[in-house]
């Protein structure tokens, strides 16, 4: 046989060998399970996101108070927007509809409006505000110390005339 041929044959049963020599590999890894090479993984299922909260209808709303009158609960929303607020009873509503109250809980203080949007008791934020009043204010005049650098004149003395300025150039009278 010649060298060719002979590599030849050589670099064939090496072509023809390697899948056969790679699957002997595979089964005698000491590592794997008996059939995991042939076994696929299976596919990972992801649960779905949970939905978003729902979004308030109307973000500038504040319940600002309530009361029971005559077994009737009243509250007092407010809309910052319009620099405004309404007294409503369950089941009323404002705004063309938009806002209605659905129930209240009184332990959370807080009320449940239509469209699922809830509102909770403003707190107050304990700080006096400033009240304009009627009553003018009286300036304070400012006084002049008993030890000022200024003289001022004793009553008892002439008053003297000082003639106005004239311009260069002009006589004086």
């Amino acid at each position: 046989m010649s060298r060719l041929s002979w590599y030849r044959c050589f670099f064939a049963s090496v072509f023809c060998c390697v899948p056969y020599i790679y699957s002997l590999g595979a089964q005698a890894n000491p590592f794997l399970r008996p059939g995991d090479l042939g076994r696929k993984p299976p596919p990972t299922v992801r649960p779905a996101p949970p939905p978003p909260a729902p979004k308030p209808i109307n973000s500038n709303l504040e319940l600002r108070g309530f009361f029971k009158f005559q077994e009737i609960w009243h509250f007092a929303i407010f809309d910052k927007v319009k620099n405004r607020g309404f007294w409503l009873k369950k089941g009323e509503s404002f705004d063309d509809g938009k806002v209605q109250i659905e129930s209240f809980n009184l332990d959370t203080e807080s009320i449940k409006m239509k469209g699922g949007q809830s509102l909770t008791l403003k707190s107050s934020q304990h700080r006096v505000m400033p009240v304009p009043s009627a009553q003018p204010v009286k300036k304070k005049t400012p006084s002049i110390p008993a030890k000022s650098p200024i003289r001022l004149p004793k009553a008892g003395l002439p008053r003297v005339k000082i003639p106005a300025r004239s311009p260069t150039g002009t006589p004086r009278p």
